[in-house]
């Protein structure tokens, strides 16, 4: 049995920070109201790799926190994206 932690390593595997910064872009313009978890669920890139792509886009005017929301697995408040128009 393969762990699915190696599938996703695999999938990430080359992957640059250009390209993941560019999925995170689309997802952020795409997806409703989403979070870093939810960016990490859509895109298959890692957590700390979503939270670098998030600040990079967020320092450079490209998106910005635009609420909170409740995330439906952990209950919990996290802040929610959106691009820049």
């Amino acid at each position: 049995m393969i762990d699915a932690c190696s599938i996703e390593s695999y999938r990430t595997l080359g992957m640059t920070a250009e390209v993941q910064r560019m999925r995170v872009l689309d997802t952020v313009r795409q997806a409703r109201h989403p979070s870093s978890s939810d960016i990490e669920r859509l895109t298959g890139i890692q957590r700390t790799s979503v939270t670098a792509r998030l600040k990079k886009l967020e320092d450079d005017g490209l998106i910005y926190k635009a609420g909170t929301k409740k995330d439906p697995f952990t209950g919990k408040t996290v802040n929610w994206y959106a691009a820049v128009d």
